[in-house]
């Protein structure tokens, strides 16, 4: 159990002094703290072992009684075994509190009383209770700001980017390790992180590298450097052939084969529009949806060159199923509006449509977990389906901009203002802690 002193409050009584001097005045000062720290982190119906201090401080010689303190579960719906006990100055007292299922925010008060039954003063210790098939929203780090995610479900891996931090997922699905690895000093903080089929990680940084892990995150190394003379930040992307991509701004778009050693030059049409999204066909095409809208292309000679794919008003995002078929999301008067094309994009067919509240960049907007797809649509919430043509509404959230899905299956959502983070364990994700 770790512990600090986290709270102390001070009362000042005045009381007549036995002098005859009615100028002289007994100074009492009450101490009431736990020891615990603020803001754990636990399960609901877990148990938090809870140690109080209490002081009286006088500035005369006399015997100070003891108080009765009272613990009481004020917000989340928790428990106490032991409401009630006495504790002399200069000794602690102790309750065991377990969380309750009410509230994400769990507040435990102490309140101290004299022997007469009167009110002396209270402290309160927080705590967050993490409950199952809940929307639990998180206000501080290392989750407020996050940039990035990637999971590996095979080896129970997940690794998080903030701002200019790479963060391990702990034994429990909100417990988060910081990576201290030299690798990602200044001017190489992390920025991006992605994953291949083979469980490689790949981060890139502010200053313009590559750095890579093939032991599920236990030892990174650097890549070659994409770009020799770049020293700041780049845009990285992991096709589903397990090809790496690298576009920036006045660069022309490199990629390699080989997990970042060698680097080679796609074609022109790439670095006009950089990349947001590639994938490839089965036919040995690709399909590329590049940062600005309506730029979905094709390309049948492995990137170097590329034909400009007509799409449903303002393409803005891409996703292939496995099966080949192509679905984008659209920008349609005040909707966003999802198509989907089984032949190579010759045509679209309309699948859906919902309404935001604002219109954003869009990162991962199709993930897929297990038998589901989750589509998050920025200033709307999140959609789930079985095959993207049929869709229920999973959540609302108009301050949605982005979604995350670690190996367990549970999901994380960024909110607009980069400082909320909601967390959903559902009941059927048996394998997360």
């Amino acid at each position: 159990m770790k512990f600090r002193i986290f709270s102390i409050v001070f009362i000042l009584i005045t009381a007549v002094s036995c002098t005859q001097d009615p100028a002289v005045t007994v100074l009492e000062r009450y101490d009431l703290s736990f020891s615990n720290f603020q803001g754990n982190r636990l399960q609901e119906g877990e148990q938090m072992d809870v140690l109080l201090w209490f002081n009286v401080f006088v500035n005369e010689s006399a015997p100070v009684d003891s108080v009765m303190v009272v613990f009481e579960p004020v917000m989340g719906g928790g428990a106490v075994s032991g409401p009630s006990v006495y504790v002399s100055s200069g000794k602690s007292c102790s309750t065991i509190w377990t969380m309750g299922s009410e509230s994400f925010t769990q507040i435990l008060r102490a309140s101290a009383y004299d022997l007469s039954g009167t009110f002396i003063t209270s402290v309160d210790l927080t705590a967050c209770a993490f409950r199952e098939s809940q929307w639990d929203k998180v206000t501080d780090s290392p989750e407020k700001g996050i940039m990035g995610m990637a999971a590996d479900t095979v080896n129970d891996v997940t690794f998080m980017v903030t701002v200019n931090k790479l963060y391990r997922q702990g034994p429990r699905y909100y417990i988060w390790e910081e990576v201290t690895d030299p690798l990602f000093q200044a001017p190489d903080y992390p920025r991006e992180i992605e994953i291949d089929r083979s469980g490689v990680f790949y981060v890139s940084t502010w200053g313009g590298n590559i750095i890579r892990s093939t032991d599920h995150g236990k030892s990174w190394q650097a890549c070659t450097k994409p770009w020799p003379d770049r020293s700041h930040y780049l845009n990285l992307h992991v096709s589903n052939d397990d090809r790496l991509w690298i576009s920036a701004a006045d660069e022309t778009v490199r990629y390699s084969d080989d997990g970042g050693t060698t680097w080679h030059n796609a074609g022109s049409a790439m670095t006009q529009h950089g990349v947001a999204d590639i994938f490839r066909l089965s036919n040995g095409s690709l399909a590329m949806h590049g940062q600005d809208c309506c730029s979905l292309m094709m390309s049948d000679d492995d990137g170097q060159t590329w034909t400009k794919i007509t799409t449903p008003d303002y393409s803005q995002k891409l996703y292939l199923k496995d099966d080949d078929e192509i679905f984008i999301c659209a920008d349609v008067g005040l909707t966003e509006t999802i198509y989907s094309s089984k032949d190579m994009g010759a045509t679209f067919g309309y699948v859906h449509d919902v309404g935001p509240s604002f219109r954003t960049a869009m990162d991962n907007i199709f993930s897929k977990w297990g038998n589901f797809y989750y589509v998050a649509i920025p200033g709307y919430g999140i959609m789930k389906s079985v095959d993207l043509h049929e869709y229920e509404t999973f959540w609302i959230n108009d301050d949605l901009v982005n979604l995350f899905i670690d190996h367990n299956g549970v999901l994380m959502v960024k909110g607009y203002d980069y400082q909320s983070v909601w967390y959903l364990k559902e009941s059927s994700q048996v394998n997360s802690n």
